[in-house]
Parts: C-alpha cells; sequence; structure tokens
C-alpha cells in the first residue's frame, strides 16, 4: 500500500496503523508499506519504519523548491525535511520522485537534490542528508522498482531485465556534483526500442 503522508503527524498515523497490524500478527514488511512524500518524517519515526519493512519515497526536490520556506516556516527542524541519509542508516529502501505537474518530472535533477540538498536561495538544507550520487542513483532506479515488487527486473541491468533504460552525456558519478543537474539525456530505451535521440 502506499500512503501520501506530508507531516509527521500523518506519518504516525501510517506507522500506528502497520504497527497494529503487525501486533495482530501480520507480517508487515511482505506488504511493503509506502510512506510517500516522508518530508517531514522525525528521526525517531525512520527507527520505526525500519522495523515494519515499511519504504518512505521521497519528493527530495522539495529542498529545492521549498527547502527556504521550511527553514522559515520550521526553523532547525526545517533542515530535516527528506531525510535521505538518514533512512539509508537505518536500512531503508528508499525511492525518489516528484510531483508533476507541481514540479518538472526531471529524475536527474530529484538525483541533484539529494546529492547537493540546495536550496533556491543556496542554502545548504541539511549537511547530514546528503548522499552520495550512487546512493541517489538506486533511489531512482532500483528504489521505484522496489516499490512496486519490480525490483528482479526493473531499476537494474542484467540480463533478463526489462530494457528500459537512458544514456547519458556524462557520468554523474564522476562528475562535479553541482553539474549533475545539467547531465543531457543523449538516448532513451524502452522495451528494447530507441524511443528518444537527442
Amino acid at each position: 500500500t502506499l500512503a501520501h503522508c506530508n507531516g509527521d503527524a500523518a506519518s504516525e498515523q501510517y506507522l500506528r496503523a502497520y504497527e497494529r497490524l503487525a501486533e495482530e500478527g501480520a507480517d508487515v514488511a511482505t506488504l511493503r508499506p509506502v510512506m510517500i512524500h516522508a518530508q517531514t518524517v522525525r528521526y525517531d519515526q525512520l527507527e520505526r519504519m525500519a522495523r515494519l519493512g515499511m519504504m518512505p519515497s521521497f519528493f527530495i526536490g522539495y529542498c529545492y523548491f521549498w527547502g527556504d520556506t521550511h527553514l522559515k516556516n520550521l526553523g532547525d527542524r526545517g533542515y530535516r525535511i527528506s531525510p535521505v541519509k538518514k533512512a539509508l542508516e537505518e536500512g531503508l529502501t528508499c525511492s525518489l520522485h516528484q510531483d508533476s505537474p507541481v514540479t518538472p518530472p526531471d529524475m536527474l535533477h530529484s538525483v541533484w537534490c539529494a546529492v547537493n540538498r540546495i536550496s533556491r536561495d543556496g542554502v545548504t538544507v541539511g549537511q547530514e542528508n546528503k548522499v552520495d550520487c550512487y546512493e541517489a542513483l538506486i533511489a531512482a532506479t532500483h528504489g521505484g522498482a522496489y516499490t512496486y515488487f519490480e525490483e528482479d527486473t526493473k531499476g537494474i541491468l542484467r540480463q533478463g531485465a526489462v530494457a528500459d533504460f537512458v544514456i547519458l552525456d556524462r557520468d554523474p558519478t564522476a562528475v562535479d556534483s553541482m553539474e549533475i543537474k545539467d547531465i543531457k539525456i543523449l538516448n532513451t530505451i524502452k522495451d528494447d526500442e530507441v524511443i528518444y535521440t537527442a
């Protein structure tokens, strides 16, 4: 199940529902519940998510688009929005998403946000929750597939997997982290066919 939880009170509601299921004997991890946005999920809530096998899907672009607003409205707590690194440290599988048309559907921008956590005003929104580029790419690919129980055939490059991928003009793990959002897609391959060429 997937539920939109934008706020720690909504996160708490979702957690308590699944904790109750677990208390009643349900194997919650096999259900793979997904907390969409997990925008202001608290660190103690991430620990509980890990015990349940619950997964956060972060709208990481918030750091850029509304990071300054979060810092203004929430003070120091604003630095902890979309805590990707802390979630990974808890052993959680994460994914990244956008809310198109709220923001453009640009996964390389999301990867850039996860790595740099820079707001529009140039403020670092939570240094401790930056991830490296490889971790962000895993969340953007494997994480999305894992959300839908498709991690054996999608979000990976191996024989037998679905041939959906892009060819980029530069290696995102090898460029300066601030350049990740400027990487161009040269080709898009879908079901073994080139459907886009720059």
